[in-house]
């Protein structure tokens, strides 16, 4: 509660003078606080949701900011009061949102350096699932999730007489007692099932078994990257329904993102204008050539149009392309894939500075305003690239790619060319302009950090 006791404080600064109502607002304020924040659940995300963020919190704030705010103000229209302190309140309102997300991400930052925020995983499934979930924690040390062991668990097919009777469950691989004594021996804080896992009817007691335990359990299912974050869970007379919503963008939602993408593509140009000029006369006197790279890019609806971004290469370093492929972060050389670099020797050093920083990309604000491009979307892909893509991926080309999107916030260039497609169709499937605000906000942190950017 020190984030609302220095609201107060702040607004007592303000405005030079102590009103008779601040007291007892404050006094009763608090306890109203912490009722909301339990009704947002904010003491608890943090303890299970190992990638909870300021962004996500954003949101549950700004309610209980409002609620408390009007809950204030009618309380003290019900009970007569003659003064009504709006302007107090309404500086409150902001400040309180300011400092609260403020502190709970310094508070959440530090944490994420003790030893004790770690949490120990154990990972169960078939050794190639467990291995993909393993690689994507190393790719995000900032959860404090550390894979302690693995257990392959091979899912055997049902037997004839499992097939006939629905509830005797196929059984395979370790026995639930043996995983158990596992977890008890190991102390982990997490167990995660990979997907062939997660869907296997056998595991229900291991399931049901670990829970009692007090370990927080991670099911994976394989259908995840078709649906993402979008199902919805309800009931209908005790019987549990996921439901989907339907996958369709409509023309309202298409002209609302085009209107935010013209005020924040407007807004930044503006806003950013002395660091454009900074980069361009960087790279002019650092090396020959033009200040702005074209890329043909494969566009909404499969149009094709020239992407800009400042030149961070020498001149004519796309011709070498082929003499550097053999280091290809990801290997397949420039036919498959995406083609990135790791301390590619063509880049120069103020180029490397830009890319760093992703400020090479702000010229693709000029795309937005075209229309080609949208602040918010899928990667526009090379057209290599794209005839890689395929099946009901290509629904990624239904909206207009992004300046930046689900991938860069992601990892970037560190995440495999299949994941960043899968990334961009879950963009798709699963938008919201809330989800895009979301998504530049983590953005802006992504970028202060520069991992992955080569």
């Amino acid at each position: 509660m020190s984030a609302l006791c220095l609201a107060f404080l702040a607004v007592e600064v303000a405005f030079d003078t102590l009103h008779s109502l601040d007291i007892p607002l404050l006094v009763f304020g608090i306890p109203m606080w912490v009722l909301l924040a339990y009704a947002h659940r904010l003491y608890h995300l943090d303890s299970f949701r190992a990638d909870y963020g300021v962004t996500d919190e954003i949101g549950p704030v700004l309610q209980m900011a409002t609620l408390w705010s009007w809950g204030t103000l009618l309380a003290l229209a019900l009970i007569g009061s003659e003064q009504v302190p709006v302007p107090r309140i309404a500086l409150l309102w902001a400040l309180a949102v300011l400092l609260l997300t403020s502190f709970r991400s310094a508070v959440r930052a530090i944490g994420r350096r003790r030893p004790w925020y770690r949490q120990d995983a154990l990972i169960l499934g078939p050794s190639a699932q467990a291995d993909a979930i393993a690689r994507k924690l190393e790719r995000h040390p900032e959860w404090g999730i550390e894979p302690r062991a693995f257990v392959d668990v091979p899912v055997a097919e049902p037997s004839a007489e499992s097939r006939a009777d629905p509830l005797e469950a196929p059984s395979g691989g370790p026995a639930e007692a043996d995983l158990i004594a596992l977890v008890e021996q190991l102390g982990v804080d997490r167990v995660m099932l990979a997907p062939a896992l997660s869907e296997s009817r056998s595991r229900v007691e291991l399931v049901s078994e670990l829970t009692h335990l007090g370990v927080h359990v991670d099911l994976i299912p394989s259908w995840s990257d078709v649906v993402g974050s979008r199902l919805e869970l309800h009931e209908m007379e005790g019987m549990p329904l996921l439901t989907l919503p339907r996958a369709r963008l409509g023309r309202s939602s298409m002209y609302l993102k085009r209107a935010f993408d013209l005020v924040a593509g407007s807004l930044a140009v503006l806003v950013l204008a002395p660091v454009l000029i900074a980069c361009a006369i960087a790279i002019k006197l650092e090396s020959p050539g033009p200040v702005l790279f074209r890329q043909r890019r494969v566009g909404r609806d499969n149009r094709r149009f020239d992407v800009f971004k400042f030149r961070s290469m020498y001149n004519g370093a796309d011709k070498q392309k082929s003499e550097v492929a053999r280091l290809n972060l990801h290997g397949g050389g420039t036919e498959t894939g995406m083609f990135k670099i790791r301390g590619d020797p063509r880049i120069t050093r103020v180029g490397r500075f830009l890319r760093r920083y992703s400020l090479d990309e702000l010229p693709q604000l000029i795309n937005v305003l075209r229309g080609e491009m949208s602040v918010v979307g899928p990667r526009p892909l090379i057209e290599s690239e794209d005839r890689q893509v395929g099946g009901r991926f290509r629904r990624r080309l239904t909206i207009t790619p992004g300046l930046t999107g689900l991938w860069q916030v992601s990892g970037r260039s560190e995440i495999p060319f299949e994941e960043m497609v899968t990334l961009d169709y879950l963009y798709v499937t699963n938008w919201s302009l809330w989800g895009d605000v979301k998504l530049l906000m983590r953005t802006v942190a992504v970028v202060l950090r520069g991992r992955g950017a080569y």
